[in-house]
């Protein structure tokens, strides 16, 4: 044999490429970091449904205040007090002018059927404090499914209290207006 030969065959010894351990230990790490991955989105989007049921949560509110801004004569009478919502009304306003107390009955019926369409195991509460100017108060409360098992109690530092324990959270949002008489603005 000659001694070319014999070089070659010490090269292609040392040249024998990659071997099967190495191959799979790429492979697990390669699929550590992709189960990585899979995780931190699922928990991206977790926080994102969250932040879109606060801002529903939000959206409703002000919605409901508006609305008993808008009929003047029956946030005066206290028409839009409720512990529980109204699941029917009586008058489409919609398509019927109506009188203060039944526009203020369909409001609440509007706001009861957004609310359940938009937040998850949501109910609320409209409440009045003065005589004149009014301050109506509107308490929102859902809940939110959670990835943690833990007990937690947090208030943050405005007006959303977190709650929970197990495989939801109870949140609420809270919201007032001061409500004047439109008749006695000059």
């Amino acid at each position: 044999m000659s001694k070319a030969h014999q070089i070659d065959r010490v090269a292609a010894s040392r040249l024998g490429g990659f071997s099967m351990i190495e191959v799979l230990i790429t492979l697990v790490i390669i699929a550590l970091t992709l189960l990585g991955t899979v995780g931190m989105q699922a928990y991206a989007m977790k926080m994102s449904q969250g932040g879109q049921l606060r801002t529903q949560a939000v959206i409703l509110g002000m919605d409901i205040l508006e609305r008993i801004e808008a009929n003047n004569d029956g946030a005066m009478a206290g028409s839009y007090v409720a512990s529980t919502l109204p699941t029917s009304f009586s008058t489409d306003c919609y398509s019927v002018p109506c009188a203060a107390a039944a526009l203020s009955a369909y409001d609440l019926y509007q706001f009861q059927a957004k609310l359940s369409a938009q937040l998850p195991s949501a109910s609320a509460t409209i409440s009045i404090s003065g005589a004149g100017p009014w301050v109506y108060t509107v308490a929102i409360n859902w809940e939110e499914r959670i990835t943690k098992s833990a007990t937690t109690a947090v208030t943050t530092t405005g007006t959303t209290t977190v709650t929970g324990s197990g495989k939801t959270e109870s949140f609420s949002y809270t919201v007032s207006r001061t409500i004047y008489n439109r008749s006695l603005v000059i």
